[in-house]
């Protein structure tokens, strides 16, 4: 597997990876609040962010999105989860941050126990506005007892 940046030839099917693998990790939200943001995430969300492409055979099989110190999204096909993938982006974006911060929603809990395990911390509780649904702030420090 290999990483890569993000090309505008990918974002199409890494918008499709993110649609499929939000659906399925949050059957508490509606498709179509999903399906509202497919054009923002491919011409606003990707195009702005720095992001990183896992690569297996070829296909893109995960990416990871960040804005500043800001994880704003890290998906893995679901077929593919459980292999590492996600741990791999994770510490590839990890090697370039001093501090992550992300929001994760409570009922998604995978990843919830996947962010926890990787060293990140809840730092606060909020009810997200457009789902209504509480999500967590999570932060990682760089040299928190990390073993990689």
């Amino acid at each position: 597997m290999e990483i890569r940046k993000l090309e505008s030839i990918d974002i199409t099917t890494v918008v499709e990876l993110w649609y499929e693998v939000s659906v399925q990790a949050h059957n508490f939200i509606s498709p179509e609040y999903w399906n509202k943001n497919k054009e923002a995430m491919a011409t606003q969300y990707l195009p702005n962010s720095e992001t990183y492409l896992a690569i297996d055979e070829g296909a893109i099989v995960g990416f990871v999105s960040m804005m500043e110190s800001y994880l704003a999204a890290i998906f893995v096909q679901t077929n593919m989860q459980g292999l590492g993938i996600g741990k791999k982006l994770l510490y590839y974006i990890k090697d370039k941050r001093e501090t992550i911060q992300l929001k994760v929603f409570k009922k998604n809990s995978n990843s919830v126990q996947f962010y926890t395990k990787q060293g990140f911390k809840i730092l606060s509780k909020n009810t997200e506005e457009s789902t209504n649904e509480i999500e967590f702030l999570m932060e990682w420090k760089k040299g928190n007892n990390e073993i990689y």
